[in-house]
């Protein structure tokens, strides 16, 4: 599902995709729901029509984002692709991902806007609210894509097993693009392995997932966080891939926070996946 603000990133939606690692790419195409959000000073869908002339603002508004969602539903037709449109009222942001996971949604895309670069900047609380409590895939755009291809997926990996299905799934999400995807390994003080060690398991998450394209890179740096930043200022890669747990601390999964962290700094579009 695309939850939208009208920021330009349905492009990441034109394409049959599946995240679920026990299909073959390509075997399923999705349809695609796209949901905005408009909160409204009284409980709109319950308001008679002759009462709705009290405010017009609201009524603009509601009628324009309508008449945008059924552009980008025929922008989708044209693709081949079905799309519905929902536009809902007065939806909490604490409500969101209950609202989304209740749904049975495969994928979640949604724009969030920030500077460029690596600066931090804050990523709306909608964004922040979905990203730390949906239970699905979120990925997250930033900014419009230069161009439709998804060439390069890099993904932040412990390279311990609990990391394969994630990683099942990725490689099955860039086959449908026919994206390379690499590994990024953060060798830290508190987790320090030796390059022998690294390139080991390595090995062994590639042979478990199959993967024709399996390129490992590794960074040393103080903490995770700095050591994506060092090598995503010289990637060229259009989506970076996360797993994430709630509470992360001698698990090999990332933490919620760092997951946060790397979506406030990296500029190209970042996909979370949830435990």
């Amino acid at each position: 599902m695309l939850l939208t603000d009208f920021s330009d990133v349905w492009q990441y939606t034109r394409q049959p995709i599946t995240l679920e690692s026990s299909l073959s790419p390509g075997q399923v195409g999705s349809d695609v729901d796209i949901m905005h959000i408009i909160n409204t000073p009284v409980e709109w869908s319950k308001l008679p029509l002759e009462r709705e002339k009290l405010y017009p603002e609201v009524k603009a508004e509601i009628g324009n984002a309508r008449a945008k969602l059924s552009k980008m539903v025929m922008d989708y037709s044209r693709e081949d692709l079905k799309a519905v449109e929902s536009l809902v009222f007065n939806l909490g942001v604490e409500n969101i991902p209950k609202h989304i996971d209740s749904k049975k949604y495969d994928l979640i895309i949604m724009g969030s806007h920030g500077s460029k670069g690596l600066k931090p900047f804050s990523i709306g609380s909608n964004a922040q609210s979905v990203i730390r409590n949906a239970e699905i895939p979120v990925l997250v755009v930033k900014t419009p894509p230069e161009n439709e291809k998804i060439g390069n997926i890099v993904m932040a990996t412990t390279l311990e097993e609990d990391q394969r299905p994630y990683y099942k799934q990725l490689l099955n999400f860039a086959a449908e693009f026919n994206a390379d995807v690499d590994l990024l390994f953060v060798n830290t003080p508190y987790n320090f392995r030796e390059t022998k060690e690294i390139k080991k398991m390595h090995t062994a998450l590639c042979e478990e997932g199959a993967a024709k394209n399996c390129e490992n890179y590794h960074v040393d740096a103080y903490n995770e966080e700095r050591g994506i930043q060092y090598f995503m200022e010289d990637s060229d890669a259009e989506i970076f891939a996360i797993a994430k747990r709630e509470r992360s601390k001698f698990n090999g999964l990332f933490s919620s926070s760092l997951s946060e962290a790397v979506v406030n700094h990296l500029e190209i579009a970042v996909l979370v996946f949830h435990v």
